[in-house]
């Protein structure tokens, strides 16, 4: 869930809607740029040509400030031949604006490079990226005034982004629902990631390091519950603040849900003594726990379990989720959510199962619901990857789902009735 404060955003926090090249911005997803560290992003009428749709960036006048867009097709560079990155940029002014283009994420890593303009109005740029570059970058960053001590800002046009695609990215897993949520008494809790339950002990962030996949809004209504979306396959991701005593928590707590195939992931406490930075690593995984897939998990690690790997808790100053044992090749999308420390095992607000029935199951068509102690008010039906393929109304104990238009596989359906809500694994043959 997202946090209370933050000092410093990073872009790959907060992606936007994914496309591929080229972008000319009459497509709504090209849209989908997402501004950190104060830029604002828009698609406007090119001033120049009512015919025309363009993005308008307007800087914050930061040495990093920009935008970032997230997209469905990797840029492929890996081509010495074809590894030029095209786009026409409106200036607001003649003097010579530097500028940065980078392409960030996936095994490739990131690459950079800073490009200038030098004339008021509308100018066409070629970035040419080196040769020996890799075939997967999956998001386009473009920071305007950019550069270490570089605090220039303006308004800029930018239309008509260009390069070379590679392979379609594939879907990443999603949790059908979110995290559940946490009972726990405000006086007990220190909280580090929580949007649901206004804790007033938390966690004063102060600067992210390291590469998020998202922070996506798993509740499918109208309330609010993010979590945090790690991709073990590119990097881990943690924050830092000021020094903190901690030694009243007997607990660091999480809820966390793993894509099928995940080894385990690493949890780094880190504290500050005296000058002396030394981070405890625990490995969640092999001997130590086992991780169950595709549904959310509770997790209670004692602090105690820290501290004698040499953890001091008592000057805690920085948390990190990283990779299993360190190797982005133990790879593997994980969800986590409600990151506290405790000083009961983390608890969570009742959702009782609904006595349901379903069948027939596996069926070639529809299935049959029945719900004897409740009435059934909605029904939403996702295919594997997230998708909301079916969403209906209803106001009876029995209710019927029809498939007959869905390919053959498996689904996920969210049957709710009042407050309570329960999934249930549907086999389409």
């Amino acid at each position: 869930m997202k946090k209370i404060t933050l000092l410093l955003i990073l872009f790959l926090t907060t992606l936007g809607y994914s496309q591929s090249l080229p972008l000319d911005f009459s497509d709504p997803l090209d849209a989908g740029f997402s501004g950190f560290n104060g830029t604002t992003t828009s698609v406007i009428t090119d001033p120049t040509d009512a015919t025309n749709q363009v993005i308008q960036f307007v800087g914050a006048g930061v040495d990093f400030d920009g935008a970032a867009l997230a997209l469905d097709t990797f840029i492929d560079l890996s081509d010495d031949a074809n590894n030029t990155i095209t786009m026409r940029i409106n200036a607001p002014d003649a003097t010579t604006r530097t500028h940065l283009l980078k392409l960030e994420g996936g095994s490739s890593g990131a690459t950079e490079l800073f490009f200038d303009t030098t004339m008021m109005g509308w100018q066409t740029v070629s970035v040419d990226f080196p040769a020996g570059l890799g075939t997967e970058y999956p998001t386009l960053v473009i920071f305007t005034d950019s550069g270490a001590g570089n605090t220039a800002t303006g308004t800029y046009l930018i239309d008509d982004i260009d390069g070379p695609n590679g392979a379609t990215i594939a879907v990443d897993p999603i949790p059908m629902t979110p995290a559940p949520i946490p009972s726990n008494p405000d006086a007990e809790v220190y909280s580090i990631y929580n949007d649901t339950n206004g804790y007033t002990n938390i966690f004063p962030v102060a600067y992210d390091f390291g590469t998020l996949a998202g922070q996506p809004d798993l509740d499918s209504g109208a309330a609010v519950n993010n979590a945090l979306k790690f991709n073990f396959s590119t990097a881990g991701w943690g924050q830092g603040e000021a020094l903190q005593d901690l030694s009243a928590y007997s607990f660091f707590s999480f809820h966390y849900w793993a894509s099928a195939g995940t080894t385990g992931f690493n949890i780094e406490l880190i504290a500050n003594t005296g000058g002396t930075v030394a981070g405890t690593i625990y490995e969640y995984g092999g001997t130590n726990a086992t991780v169950v897939t595709d549904s959310w998990q509770t997790v209670n690690i004692p602090i105690s379990t820290f501290t004698s790997l040499g953890f001091d808790s008592s000057n805690f100053f920085q948390w990190k989720f990283d990779p299993y044992q360190q190797s982005v090749t133990n790879g593997g999308i994980v969800y986590v959510d409600n990151i506290m420390f405790t000083q009961n095992v983390l608890s969570v607000q009742s959702n009782d199962n609904l006595n349901l029935s379903i069948f027939p199951n596996p069926s070639t068509d529809s299935w049959n619901i029945n719900s004897p102690d409740s009435t059934i008010n909605s029904i939403q039906v996702y295919d594997m990857t997230g998708k909301l393929v079916i969403s209906q109304e209803a106001n009876d104990t029995n209710s019927r789902i029809d498939g007959a238009n869905l390919n053959s596989g498996i689904y996920i359906a969210r049957i709710i009735s009042g407050d309570a809500v329960q999934s249930i694994k549907l086999i389409k043959e």
